[in-house]
């Protein structure tokens, strides 16, 4: 009987590590959640969403996609990139399939842009949404990209650190950035800019983390708003910096001016 019950018992285990080993590497529901273009459902994103529309240039030297991150720049990009034409495409609250609603709904094929720079995640990281998919998600914006502009190169930034320590999300965050990485060398004209955690948190990423059950005292870095999300003045500054090595490095010419 022991015998028996033994054997059932490793019949067992085995059955439950090939369900295991079948299956997917991402849940597709993640995937299929991720990939469906989605009209955003803020009232205040929808309404930056129709005027990101309505001004849509005639013609672009760099196009910017992405959320919050990207449109808390738009009133100071002039200034900062006075020689160059910069369309902010990009919308508060965004998550990647936000950025798809627009591009399909969208009609920026008359544009021939310089360079397309991508800044996109952190919002569906913080919704819940499992690296793999955003991942994914992140890949399908500059397959439409590439569709969308093929002499165009694309700059796909890795999402940058955020929280009261600089660690939030970070299980996922570098693993979408590993994917984040790896584009360039899957994709042409594809750009991987890798955002330094360290440097653009001011030194206070590598900083030991609290011990577990202690509240963590806010980290203060200059580069970031009082919420350790978004970028200040002085953060964008430093944006700008990245974009112009990355866009010097990857074009061999000056695209921000």
């Amino acid at each position: 009987m022991r015998q028996w019950f033994g054997l059932a018992v490793v019949l067992c285990l085995l059955a439950l590590t090939g369900a295991r080993a079948a299956e997917p590497a991402c849940d597709p529901l993640a995937v299929d959640l991720t990939l469906t273009p989605q009209r955003t459902l803020l009232y205040a994103s929808l309404k930056e969403t129709l005027k990101v529309q309505a001004a849509r240039p005639e013609r672009a030297d760099v196009v910017l996609l992405g959320d919050s991150l990207f449109a808390g720049w738009r009133t100071d990009l002039p200034v900062a990139f006075p020689s160059t034409a910069i369309y902010d495409f990009a919308v508060g609250g965004d998550r990647v399939p936000n950025v798809l609603w627009r591009l399909e709904n969208t009609d920026l094929s008359h544009l021939r842009p310089l360079a397309a720079v991508l800044l996109i995640g952190t919002n569906d990281l913080a919704a819940g949404t499992p690296a793999c998919a955003v991942a994914t998600g992140i890949e399908t914006i500059v397959e439409r990209l590439r569709l969308l502009w093929p002499e165009t190169p694309v700059l796909v930034l890795t999402i940058p650190p955020r929280g009261t320590d600089f660690h939030s999300l970070d299980d996922r965050r570098l693993e979408v950035n590993q994917a984040v990485a790896a584009l360039g060398h899957r994709f042409d004209r594809v750009h991987a800019v890798a955002i330094d955690d360290d440097a653009f948190t001011c030194g206070q990423y590598r900083k030991p983390l609290s011990a577990a059950g202690t509240a963590a005292a806010r980290a203060l870095c200059g580069n970031y708003a009082d919420d350790n999300l978004h970028f200040s003045t002085a953060g964008y500054a430093g944006l700008g910096r990245i974009l112009q090595g990355a866009a010097a490095g990857a074009l061999g010419e000056g695209v921000f001016r």
